[in-house]
């Protein structure tokens, strides 16, 4: 039981099978390719942050937002919106603190998409 109130905190799954039009389906397939693509985006954001190269975090976090919006992860939404406000104005310093959050927000993420994929849509 607990497992299905953290995969809700994590994921609204409500408004992401709006955006999909409840098209289940779609959205576990869209959930299969956000599982392959985030950790590539991850690790662009983390080797920009390592560069100190403030276009590169800016920009492979926003892409990561982008595929975040559309799993409706709104913890992970918000970490990638401000790595790349502060990739954007190069702040490193915070970025690489914000970079360290995205990180466990992710492996959320995923975890309750494998389970969703695994174990289907609570009813």
């Amino acid at each position: 039981m607990d497992k299905t109130i953290d995969k809700m905190a994590v994921l609204d799954l409500s408004e992401a099978l709006s955006r999909v039009d409840g098209d289940q389906d779609f959205f576990l397939t869209l959930a299969e390719i956000f599982l392959q693509e985030s950790p590539k985006e991850a690790a662009a954001a983390r080797a920009a942050l390592e560069r100190q190269d403030g276009a590169g975090l800016a920009a492979a976090a926003h892409k990561l937002k982008g595929s975040v919006m559309q799993m409706c992860a709104p913890g992970l939404f918000e970490s990638a919106k401000r790595l790349e406000e502060l990739g954007r104005r190069g702040e490193f310093a915070e970025a690489s603190s914000v970079c360290a959050e995205v990180e466990p927000r992710l492996a959320e993420v995923h975890a309750a998409l494998r389970e969703l994929i695994t174990g289907g849509f609570p009813s």
